[in-house]
């Protein structure tokens, strides 16, 4: 198990790539509490793991709250010591699929907000109070989940982007500043990943949507949530040790693809 003996905090770890993340970092033999807003999802999750022999705790937390958020790094150091691996995932995605975080020129200062506290602050707010926890522990590794949209920017999104992009550049501070204590931080770059929420089913439906996100990829599937687990599980572990500041992107070649450019059919002479 490559994650034996480690302790994990995954923020919104309830469904979708969060939940993806708890269930491969409890495979992998990890201690791991996870957050989320909803008490159901989140409760019926910690049984699925216990009941399969796992060891993992569901802590109610809102991630824009930062009494929420110290909460739930003391309750997983209460729970199994020191956190060692720590995984900022939540983000408002509520708000960015909603319509509102749509155009600068029309956002609300209250959405904009809602979507950095999320996912900017929750991120800053969680490796802010796991740090110390890590140092004394003789080290740690923090994976703060971003996006493919940090990169190459969709239209629309404004909050959710640059909530993102920051995430990026945070990312690469806390590698320079906690490096000497061992801590490691390192970003995953996510694509479209197929959730399988409800929103999800909606977009798979719609076959017009769905032809352009596959014209995105060079790869001929959807990436799924055990997609994402397998990079953190990587960062994680401790064979990924010289490994920071990096952003690791996995997105089935969706940033290096561009579908505007029609593909070459092989031996047949490109004109001009």
């Amino acid at each position: 198990m490559r994650l034996q003996g480690k302790v994990a905090l995954v923020t919104g770890g309830t469904a979708g790539i969060g939940a993806g993340i708890v269930r491969m970092f409890v495979d992998e033999g990890a201690a791991v509490a996870f957050t989320g807003r909803n008490e159901s999802t989140g409760t019926a999750l910690e049984k699925e793991l216990r009941d399969a022999g796992g060891t993992a705790t569901f802590v109610r937390a809102d991630n824009k709250i930062e009494s929420d958020v110290a909460g739930a790094v003391a309750a997983t150091v209460d729970a199994y010591g020191p956190v060692t691996v720590l995984v900022n995932n939540a983000a408002a995605t509520d708000v960015t699929i909603s319509g509102v975080d749509n155009h600068v020129d029309e956002i609300t200062n209250e959405d904009f907000d809602y979507t950095v506290r999320t996912a900017l602050y929750g991120t800053l707010w969680a490796s802010k109070y796991a740090i110390g926890h890590m140092r004394a522990a003789g080290g740690g590794s923090i994976i703060n989940i971003s996006a493919s949209s940090s990169i190459l920017s969709v239209r629309s999104r404004p909050a959710y982007q640059a909530s993102k992009g920051a995430i990026n550049s945070l990312t690469r501070q806390m590698s320079v500043d906690y490096g000497p204590d061992s801590i490691r931080a390192n970003a995953i770059i996510v694509g479209f990943i197929n959730t399988d929420g409800d929103v999800m089913r909606k977009l798979l439906a719609d076959e017009e949507y769905m032809h352009v996100i596959r014209s995105m990829l060079s790869l001929p599937r959807l990436g799924e949530p055990a997609d994402i687990a397998a990079a953190a599980v990587y960062l994680a572990a401790d064979e990924s040790k010289y490994v920071t500041g990096t952003q690791l992107t996995v997105d089935g070649g969706a940033t290096s693809h561009q579908p505007v450019v029609p593909r070459v059919v092989p031996n047949e002479p490109v004109a001009g």
